[in-house]
């Protein structure tokens, strides 16, 4: 079962990155989110797998 949140480290495996580069990667998606719907409740470090595959692949991958 896949986890509900993408963290620095999936990121950055995802695209090569560094997990400081990584984190603020997380930290732009979480402000794009809030700023959509400002009533969600945002964990530091990790997103919202649906919303991190959307924005990133412009789908959710399959299982």
């Amino acid at each position: 079962m896949r986890k509900m949140y993408v963290d620095a480290e999936e990121v950055s495996k995802d695209w090569g990155v560094s997990k400081p580069k990584a984190y603020k990667m997380i930290k732009e998606l979480s402000e794009r989110m809030l700023k959509g719907n400002p009533n969600l409740i945002v964990i530091a470090g990790k997103v919202n797998r649906k919303f991190y595959e959307e924005n990133c692949y412009g789908q959710s991958k399959e299982v």
